[in-house]
């Protein structure tokens, strides 16, 4: 009975020894999670990635950069850690900081200040840099390490501008009164859209007084700056804006406020939601379009190819320009969403 319990086990443990040698040698055990997949379906291109984006404040339209960011980020199956500086360059650089000591592989910066890009390349160290939306100077820009993603800031302005002056040849006028409209002051895109504005008026003839006031891209200051212009018995041919918030501010200020009427056209930059629905309105006579989703994307896209290596199609001589739309009663259903 003894020799046929031996003989048993000796069968069952050889059974045991044949099973384990039929497994692939180093296979690994099943973990329930799949590889990480790119947007486009090819394996592993962001899977073992980790990338931090600092935003430099949050209104509609940053916000919805931000989602596009996540949103592609996860598609591509990166790690994203997003912070917002709320204007605070110190705060943006301690971002930066952080994520290089944790080990990160690459940054996403909406900078807060355009100053700030030689700041933040010196905390970034080893990673690779995605500046978005607000241009730093281009001679920080690498081959290999730093690129920009956003809009040539000098078109928004002009497209502003030669919207506007269409207007007034119509009616016949050469001498106008503006009030312009700022986002905060000493930043490059502000800058760059109000200069660009007043240029392209001038160069259709367009001879523009204006009257500045910023209202730090805010829709509340806005209103309360215009209802305050407004009661001064000043007339106004037209009101520009740097975004699309500022001139629904003044809009606001126009409908509560004298005869409720929308008094001058009212030109902003975004084409947000509620922009596109103003214009939708007729209350905003045009905004232009700053895509924030091709941007967002646009920036993982770029962080990818520099972490890779890899060609990205648009990034040429280190900046993916996306071109900006103009938004009008005509084609504004098209910008709805």
């Amino acid at each position: 009975m003894k020799r046929r319990l031996a003989l048993l086990l000796v069968c069952v443990m050889s059974l045991g020894l044949l099973a384990a040698c039929g497994q692939k040698t180093g296979a690994p055990a099943d973990s329930g999670s799949a590889p990480a997949q790119s947007g486009d379906g090819s394996e592993g291109s962001g899977g073992s990635y980790k990338i931090g984006y600092s935003m430099p404040m949050r209104d509609q339209f940053q916000t919805s950069m931000e989602k596009a960011i996540q949103a592609k980020a996860e598609a591509e199956g990166i790690e994203i850690n997003i912070l917002d500086a709320a204007s605070d360059v110190s705060a943006q650089i301690s971002h930066v900081q952080t994520w290089e000591a944790d080990g990160y592989d690459a940054v996403i910066v909406g900078l807060c200040n355009n100053d700030s890009a030689a700041d933040v390349l010196a905390a970034a160290g080893d990673m690779k840099v995605v500046f978005v939306n607000r241009q730093p100077s281009l001679d920080v820009l690498q081959d290999g390490k730093v690129v920009y993603v956003g809009t040539d800031e000098t078109l928004y302005g002009t497209e502003q501008g030669n919207f506007l002056a269409n207007i007034f040849q119509e009616q016949g006028k050469t001498d106008v009164n503006i009030a312009m409209f700022m986002g905060e002051l000493g930043l490059d895109n502000v800058t760059k859209r109000t200069q660009s504005a007043k240029d392209a008026l001038e160069a259709k003839g367009i001879h523009a007084t204006y009257v500045e006031n910023t209202a730090m891209w805010d829709r509340m200051k806005a209103m309360d700056l215009f209802s305050q212009m407004m009661n001064t018995g000043d007339v106004y041919d037209a009101v520009i804006c740097n975004n699309d918030e500022m001139a629904l501010g003044v809009i606001e200020a126009m409908q509560t406020n004298g005869s409720k009427e929308i008094i001058c056209p009212v030109v902003g930059i975004d084409a947000t939601d509620v922009g596109c629905a103003a214009v939708k309105a007729g209350t905003m006579a045009c905004s232009v379009f700053q895509d924030p989703v091709a941007q967002g994307e646009g920036t993982i896209l770029c962080a990818l190819g520099l972490l890779n290596g890899t060609e990205v199609e648009g990034l040429v001589d280190n900046y993916y320009n996306i071109l900006p739309q103009l938004v009008t009663a005509e084609n504004v259903d098209d910008f709805i969403k």
